[in-house]
C-alpha cells in the first residue's frame, strides 16, 4: 500500500513538472527537415511575465483577464509640434515618444500613430495591454543563455528606455535606446504628397549588449536579441462603437472582421507571413493552413475615417498581424510585424528524430518601411482601398492598363502526359498529344469559343511528374516537330500557346546536371528541403541553379515559338531563403531571383503567366491564373471580398481555379462573374479514367474533353457576353444589396448583378433569377 502511494505521488509530481516547465517536446526528420511542436511567447511588462498567443502560439502562463483600473494614458496632442507640411498633409509629432498624427489639410480627418483617444478607458483591458496600446512599438526577443526556443514581448514604454529625437527633410528620426536590453533602434518617419511613411533603419539596430569580460557576469547574462518589431501597432485602431468600421486582411481575395461591440473575447491574433511560409524555417507541422498572404497591404475603416498600409522594403521578412476588439483589448487593429530572427529546428543526430528548437544567431537587416495612405471621400470603404492600391501599382511599380480586346480569352490548359505505374517499372502515360489538341481546339472554336490562350502542362520529356531536363518535348506526344505545328496552328488562328515551366522549381531526375546534395535547397539546419507531392518527395531547387537552367533553355524555348512560359511555385508564388552554402540566397536575395527570371522569360519569349502568384510578380507578369478567390474562413473573418480583383482589373486579366474541377461548379461560374476573371477549364484528349493510372494526375478527376465541351462553350458565351466590353475597365464599385445578392460597377457604367440564391431577387425594377446574373448597362 505504501509502494503505490509512493508510486502515486511521484507520477502526479512529474505530470507537474512536466505543465509547469512550458518544454516544447519535438522530434525531426533530418532527411525531410520536418519539425513539430508550438513557439512559445512569454510577455514582459515591468518585472511581470504572461503569455499573449497566436495560434502558432502556446501559453506559458495565463493571461490577465481584465481590469477596472486604468493604465497611463495616451498621447497629449496639445503639445505635439509640426514637422512637416505639403500641399494635401501636415505632420505632427511627439518628440518625447515618436507618437505622430497627420491632418488632411482640406478635410480635416487624423489619422493617429496610437489608438483613438475616445475609446481609451473602454473595456476590461490588462495592465500590460494598455501599456502596450501607449507604446510606440511592441517587440519579443529571445534570451539565447536562458531558453533558446521561446520568445517573451514587451514594448518600449515597459522598458522605460530614453529617445534621441531631431527633425529631418519631410519628417523625423527618433532612436530608441533601451538600456536594459543593449537595444538601440533608430526610426524615420517622412510625410509624402499623399502618404506618411515609417522606416525601421535595420542596418543601424545595436542588438544586444556586449558580453560581458567577467566570467561570473557572462554567466548571469541573458544575452537578449531581437526577434521581432511592430511600429506603431495601433495606428488607426479604434473601438466598436464606430459599428461602420472593420479591419481589411489580405487574406485571399481580401477579408474583413467586422467591428462588434458583441463579440465574443479570444486571446487569438491574426498573424500570417507576408508571400507565405519561409520553408527555411518551416515544416509540415508549422505550415499554416490559412490562404497565404499574397499582398503586402493591409487597413481599417472606423466610421467615416479610413487608410490603407502598404509594406514597401522589408515586405519579404514581414507577418501581418491583426486582432479584433474584445481579443487582449478594446480596439480593432492591424500591424505590420517586422521579422529579425527565425525560429528553426537543429537536429542532432541525422539518424533519429532528436534534436532541439532555437532561434536563428544572425540578424536579419535592412531597412523595414511601411506606408500610411489616408482615404478621401464622404465614406471611403475597401472599394476605395483597392483603388488606392491599384494607383499605387501603376504609379510605384510600373504596372499599366491592358488593351482591350474584342472578345474575352478562354483559359485552356491541355495535360499532356504523365507516368504510368507499373508493377515492375513505370512508364509514359499520354493523355494529349499535340496533334489531339489541335483537335480539340478546333472543336472548341466551331462551338463558339472564339479566342482562348493555351497553356501546355506534361509536355516534358518523361511526363508531368518527373521534373529535370524539360526538353525536347515528349515523343509519344509529337515531339519538338508535333509541338512546332500546334504552335503554327494555334497561331493562325489568333491563339497564344505558354509552356508550363513551374516544373522548374523541383528536380527529382538528377539531369540538367543537378545534384541533389550539391544543388537542393536547405534549411538552416543544412537539411535538404524535400516537397512531398501525391505520392513522391521532389527536392526543391536551389533558386540559383534553377536560375541559371531556365536561362540556359531559353535557346530551346524559343525554337517552338511559344508564346511565353507559365511559372507558378518556386517561381513568383513560393519564397524560401536557401541555406546551401553553394548557392546561399536569403528570402530578399530569391525574391530578386524570381523577379530576375520572370524579367528575362518576358524578354525572351514574349509573355509571363503566374500561377498562385504573389504580387511582386506583378510588373512582369500578363495574366493571373488560379487565383484566390475564397478566404481563410478564420475564427473572426466575417465575409470575403475582392479586394484584390478590384485593383488589378484593368490592369491585367486573371482567372480561378478550374471550372470544371472543384465544388460547385454553378457558384464558381457566377463568382468569375461577379469578380470580373476569365473561364477556366483543364482538358484531356483521353477519357478521365485513364489518369487513374497516375498517382500525380488522379486529382484532375473530370477532364475528359467531350465532356466539357458544350458546357465550356456555355459558359464563354455568357463571360463574354458579361465582360469582353469591360476587359480594360476599372472597377468602380463592388456592393453587396442583399443576402447573396451583389453589384459589381465599371468605371464605363456598365453594373453585373450576382444573384446566388436559390430564390429570385426583385427589387423595384430590378430582377435576378436565381443563380443567375443581370447585366445593367448605362449605370441603372
Amino acid at each position: 500500500m505504501m509502494f503505490k502511494k509512493k508510486a502515486m505521488l511521484l507520477i502526479l509530481l512529474a505530470l507537474l513538472l512536466i505543465f509547469s516547465s512550458g518544454t516544447v517536446m519535438a522530434q525531426t526528420d533530418s532527411s525531410e527537415g520536418e519539425q513539430t511542436g508550438q513557439e512559445n511567447v512569454a510577455e514582459d511588462n515591468q518585472d511581470t511575465e504572461e503569455s499573449t498567443t497566436d495560434d502558432a502560439a502556446s501559453e506559458e502562463t495565463e493571461v490577465p483577464q481584465g481590469t477596472d483600473k486604468v493604465v497611463g494614458s495616451l498621447p497629449d496632442e496639445s503639445k505635439f509640434e509640426a514637422v512637416a507640411e505639403n500641399e494635401n498633409l501636415i505632420l505632427q509629432a511627439d518628440p518625447k515618444s515618436g507618437h505622430f498624427t497627420v491632418t488632411n489639410k482640406q478635410s480635416g480627418k487624423v489619422l493617429r500613430s496610437f489608438p483613438n483617444p475616445q475609446g481609451w478607458g473602454e473595456g476590461q483591458t490588462s495592465e500590460v495591454w494598455q501599456v502596450h496600446l501607449q507604446s510606440p512599438f511592441m517587440f519579443t526577443y529571445v534570451e539565447f543563455n536562458v531558453r533558446k526556443d521561446v520568445v517573451k514581448e514587451s514594448n518600449f514604454n515597459s522598458q522605460g528606455g530614453t529617445v534621441d529625437y531631431k527633425k529631418i527633410e519631410n519628417g523625423f528620426q527618433i532612436t530608441y535606446d533601451l538600456p536594459k536590453m543593449g537595444f538601440v533602434i533608430p526610426v524615420e518617419v517622412r510625410l509624402a504628397d499623399d502618404y506618411v511613411e515609417t522606416r525601421i533603419l535595420a542596418d543601424d539596430i545595436v542588438d544586444g549588449k556586449e558580453a560581458p569580460k567577467d566570467k561570473e557576469e557572462a554567466k548571469k547574462d541573458p544575452k537578449s536579441r531581437l526577434v521581432s518589431l511592430r511600429l506603431f501597432p495601433f495606428l488607426g485602431a479604434d473601438t466598436s462603437e464606430k459599428e461602420n468600421g472593420y479591419v481589411f486582411l489580405p487574406d485571399g481575395p481580401g477579408a474583413l472582421i467586422e467591428f462588434q461591440k458583441d463579440r465574443a473575447s479570444t486571446n487569438n491574433l491574426y498573424t500570417e507571413r507576408v508571400y507565405g511560409d519561409d520553408l527555411a524555417f518551416s515544416s509540415n507541422s508549422t505550415l499554416s493552413n490559412r490562404q497565404p498572404v499574397r499582398m503586402p497591404t493591409f487597413g481599417i475603416k472606423a466610421g467615416n475615417d479610413a487608410f490603407l498600409g502598404i509594406i514597401e522594403d522589408g515586405d519579404v521578412y514581414a507577418n501581418i498581424v491583426s486582432a479584433p476588439s474584445q481579443s487582449l483589448s478594446q480596439y480593432n487593429w492591424v500591424t505590420a510585424e517586422h521579422l529579425f530572427r527565425f525560429k528553426f529546428f537543429q537536429p542532432t543526430n541525422r539518424k533519429t528524430f532528436a534534436g532541439f528548437h532555437t532561434y536563428s544567431e544572425e540578424m536579419q537587416r535592412g531597412d523595414r518601411s511601411v506606408r500610411y495612405y489616408m482615404l478621401e471621400g464622404k465614406d471611403p470603404g475597401y472599394v476605395d482601398m483597392a483603388t488606392k492600391y491599384r494607383e499605387y501599382l501603376m504609379k510605384d511599380q510600373g504596372l499599366s492598363r491592358q488593351e482591350a480586346s474584342e472578345n474575352i480569352r478562354l483559359q485552356l490548359d491541355l495535360l499532356g502526359g504523365g507516368t504510368k505505374n507499373g508493377f515492375i517499372r513505370d512508364s509514359f502515360l499520354s493523355l494529349t498529344t499535340t496533334e489531339e489538341a489541335t483537335q480539340m481546339v478546333k472543336e472548341l472554336n466551331s462551338l463558339g469559343v472564339e479566342d482562348m490562350e493555351i497553356h501546355y502542362y506534361g509536355w516534358q520529356r518523361k511526363g508531368y511528374e518527373n521534373y529535370g531536363g524539360h526538353f525536347p518535348v515528349a515523343k509519344k506526344l509529337g515531339g519538338n516537330e508535333g509541338m512546332k505545328k500546334f504552335v503554327d496552328f494555334a497561331h493562325n488562328k489568333g491563339f497564344a500557346v505558354y509552356l508550363d515551366a513551374s516544373s522548374y522549381t523541383f528536380n527529382n531526375t538528377n539531369k540538367d546536371g543537378f545534384r541533389p546534395n550539391r544543388d537542393g535547397l536547405r534549411d538552416l539546419s543544412s537539411t535538404i528541403i524535400k516537397f512531398y507531392e501525391y505520392g513522391g518527395d521532389n527536392v526543391l531547387v536551389s533558386p540559383k541553379f534553377m536560375e541559371k537552367t531556365i536561362l540556359k533553355d531559353f535557346k530551346k524555348a524559343k525554337e517552338l515559338q511559344i508564346d511565353g512560359y507559365l511559372y507558378g511555385s518556386g517561381i513568383g508564388a513560393m519564397l524560401s531563403t536557401d541555406y546551401n552554402d553553394q548557392h546561399f540566397a536569403d528570402r530578399q536575395e530569391a525574391k530578386e531571383i524570381q523577379e530576375n527570371i520572370m524579367a528575362k522569360t518576358k524578354e525572351e519569349l514574349g509573355e509571363v503567366r503566374v500561377t498562385y502568384g504573389n504580387f511582386y510578380s506583378l510588373k512582369n507578369i500578363n495574366h493571373l491564373r488560379q487565383m484566390e478567390n475564397d478566404y481563410s474562413y478564420d475564427l473572426f473573418v466575417d465575409r470575403k471580398i475582392p479586394f484584390a480583383q478590384i485593383a488589378l482589373h484593368g490592369l491585367m486579366s486573371y482567372s480561378f481555379d478550374y471550372g470544371n474541377i472543384g465544388g460547385d461548379t454553378k457558384e464558381s461560374f457566377l463568382q468569375g462573374i461577379e469578380y470580373g476573371a476569365l473561364p477556366s477549364f483543364i482538358l484531356t484528349y483521353e477519357k478521365t479514367q485513364k489518369l487513374m493510372d497516375s498517382n500525380s494526375l488522379r486529382r484532375f478527376y473530370s477532364t475528359y474533353y467531350k465532356g466539357w465541351e458544350e458546357e465550356i462553350a456555355a459558359q464563354y458565351q455568357s463571360f463574354n457576353e458579361a465582360l469582353a466590353d469591360v476587359q480594360d475597365q476599372f472597377i468602380v464599385d463592388h456592393q453587396q444589396i442583399a443576402k447573396g445578392v451583389f453589384k459589381t460597377t465599371y468605371e464605363n457604367g456598365k453594373s453585373i448583378v450576382v444573384n446566388y440564391n436559390k430564390q429570385p431577387y426583385h427589387h423595384g425594377d430590378l430582377a435576378v433569377e436565381a443563380e443567375d446574373y443581370t447585366i445593367l448597362e448605362g449605370g441603372r
